[in-house]
């Protein structure tokens, strides 16, 4: 596939439309340029022992999971990446506290870091901060996929499906509800299948995703991946000046 004139990839125009004008996308692997093997080789490098685990306290209880956080910086089209110094997650997603989850370093890795780049040249060229850090969660499920509709006090929410193994699992986005609605009106409801990406603003939507349904002989998996682009308060609200909009 190739890229116009600028170095920007025509594929994405479409995908920059929508996420402005409609606050979410649907996308897939092949449109974002991924290698045809990335989902195999991540799956076998990073959904095993060595790096997800259940941890005490953590929802849905037979949840495994590990966690990287990348510290992004914009120059111009240049995408600079370095780990960030911690993975913790405090008070988020109804769990109290500050949470450490298994930690996998992405940046170590080729092409884990390209995935990276690839999901961060998903925020529309005017919408990107100079700096910021985006969350790169694995999370592999075998019958809750989360425990409630939520926001997750994000910018932009990415979910990737690397394979599934059952029915059900469907990824909903809803309006915020009015003023004395409990709830809003349905945006999207769709089982997403192994190569698909979905891509939302998290403040316009309430999210989920609804239990897996085992095959007959009972088996039941999810293995994705869900990156989120952080918002300044997550880890770096002391550099609040430096989040300018990179101009172009």
């Amino acid at each position: 596939m190739s890229d116009d004139s600028n170095g920007k990839r025509p594929e994405l125009d479409r995908v920059w439309a929508s996420l402005v004008g409609e606050g979410y996308v649907l996308t897939s692997e092949d449109e974002i340029g991924l290698p045809v093997k990335f989902r195999d080789d991540f799956l076998q490098a990073y959904f095993t022992d060595t790096y997800i685990r259940h941890d005490p306290g953590d929802w849905p209880q037979d949840r495994k999971r590990a966690r990287d956080v990348v510290r992004y910086r914009w120059h111009g089209d240049d995408l600079r990446l370095e780990e960030h110094d911690t993975i913790a997650l405090t008070d988020r997603a109804g769990i109290p506290g500050k949470r450490e989850h298994s930690r996998v370093m992405l940046l170590d890795d080729a092409q884990a870091e390209g995935f990276i780049s690839a999901i961060l040249k998903l925020v529309p060229p005017d919408r990107r901060k100079s700096t910021g850090t985006l969350g790169v969660n694995l999370f592999r499920t075998f019958t809750d996929v989360v425990t409630k509709p939520h926001h997750d006090d994000e910018e932009l929410i990415i979910v990737y499906v690397l394979d599934r193994k059952g029915e059900g699992a469907e990824t909903y986005l809803c309006d915020l509800p009015a003023e004395g609605e409990s709830v809003g009106g349905a945006v999207l409801r769709k089982q997403l299948n192994p190569g698909d990406i979905l891509v939302f603003e998290d403040a316009r939507f309430i999210h989920g995703t609804t239990s897996l349904e085992p095959l007959p002989d009972g088996t039941a998996m999810r293995d994705v991946l869900v990156c989120t682009v952080d918002s300044s308060a997550t880890y770096l609200s002391a550099l609040s000046p430096s989040q300018d909009v990179v101009k172009g």
